[in-house]
């Protein structure tokens, strides 16, 4: 019993926990959501490898646990496989690969929209990455695994809500410092469609990544109109120059105030509040900002006029 005990944590408990563990992480510490996903993937891999050299008998049980397997899709254990197959990873190419172009798509979009909105587009795309190659090959025994549906989803959004911009980029084997946006992921996105129009079977779910780009494409804009929509009134910069402490906190609130981008406004509103923003009543550090401004001592402010 004891053994059974013990196979069954090393098998079921680790990846759940890491996930779960680098989302509170992430939370509390106000950290970047695309560095924690690159962290946690790194580590899941590395626990996914080590137990495969220990037992393999116990790597194949977690394998067939976590990695999303169409055939199965109906049985409901199978359920959280959509969320974790998306830290599963073949080998090392497969994750250096995907982590690398995580971190160069995902922290700019990232800065732009917010942490919560970038991680609703994360998850969402990658759902749906996931279930557009389900619906093509619903009979298939084939693992599926790895974030690249997840990180087209972000590539798709960033193409739909910031084409122009000029951000890092890895095109195949060139990289460049400063590639426009509609270039880079309107690369990926023209080999990715020319593909599977071409039925190209490489091992490799080209239609995944598809699902996830059109998922990107389609739900950015309405994600960050809706953002956009529910902050509709002026925040109150004078409150905000009250809970700054030194000039470079004051410099933070005008380079906000100037900001005309409002994701981007929004980002750094965000930033200010986790990292500077002062309550000026007690001097306590003012995290809660939505939908009221909180502070422990009891205070509370209104944010926008």
């Amino acid at each position: 019993m004891a053994a059974r005990i013990y196979r069954t944590m090393l098998e079921y408990l680790p990846i759940p926990a890491i996930i779960i563990g680098s989302l509170i992480y992430a939370k509390w510490k106000n950290a970047y959501l695309t560095q924690i996903m690159v962290i946690a993937n790194f580590f899941i891999f590395i626990y996914v490898l080590a137990l495969s050299y220990i037992d393999p008998a116990l790597y194949y049980d977690m394998r067939d646990a976590f990695t999303f397997m169409p055939s199965k899709f109906g049985e409901l254990a199978y359920l959280p496989s959509l969320i974790t197959s998306m830290y599963m990873h073949a080998d090392p190419f497969h994750l250096i690969g995907n982590i690398l172009i995580l971190y160069l798509i995902g922290l700019p979009l990232e800065e732009r929209i917010g942490t919560k909105n970038w991680g609703i587009i994360y998850f969402v795309t990658g759902i749906s990455a996931t279930m557009m190659f389900y619906l093509f090959h619903a009979n298939s025994f084939s693992y599926l695994l790895g974030a690249s549906g997840a990180i087209y989803g972000l590539g798709g959004a960033l193409l739909i809500l910031y084409p122009r911009d000029r951000i890092p980029m890895l095109i195949g084997p060139i990289f460049s410092s400063r590639a426009p946006v509609w270039l880079a992921v309107g690369i990926m996105f023209v080999v990715e469609t020319f593909l599977v129009s071409m039925a190209v079977n490489d091992g490799t779910a080209h239609i995944a990544h598809v699902g996830g780009m059109f998922c990107g494409i389609l739900l950015a804009p309405i994600l960050v109109k809706a953002v956009r929509d529910s902050e509709g009134s002026e925040l109150d910069f004078e409150l905000l120059r009250q809970m700054a402490r030194d000039d470079s906190e004051q410099q933070m609130v005008d380079k906000i105030e100037k900001e005309t981008e409002a994701d981007v406004r929004e980002a750094w509103l965000e930033f200010f509040f986790q990292n500077a923003a002062r309550c000026p009543n007690c001097k306590r550090l003012l995290k809660e900002y939505k939908p009221k401004i909180t502070c422990e001592c009891g205070k509370s402010w209104k944010l926008r006029k």
